[in-house]
């Protein structure tokens, strides 16, 4: 192979990688994008998920004093 072959391959090279490489940028970007969205709705889930917790704990309180006020009543008036 002469020089000049070498030259051109390693041109055509060249190219291919710059290829590549804008390819995987766009790629990177597109990645970065999703795993951005992805957060903002896990920050989201998170947050009613604890809207939920509070929801259900306030209603296991209600719960227990309404056992224990019928438990009561139960011993009073058997």
């Amino acid at each position: 192979m002469d020089e000049h072959e070498q030259i051109k391959n390693l041109h055509n090279r060249i190219k291919h990688l710059k290829l590549v490489d804008e390819a995987h940028q766009k790629l990177n970007g597109e990645l970065r994008e999703e795993v951005r969205l992805l957060r903002n709705d896990m920050k989201l889930k998170d947050k009613e998920i604890g809207r939920m917790m509070k929801k259900i704990n306030k209603l296991e309180s209600k719960l227990k004093w309404h056992i224990k006020i019928y438990l009561k009543e139960q011993l009073i008036n058997p």
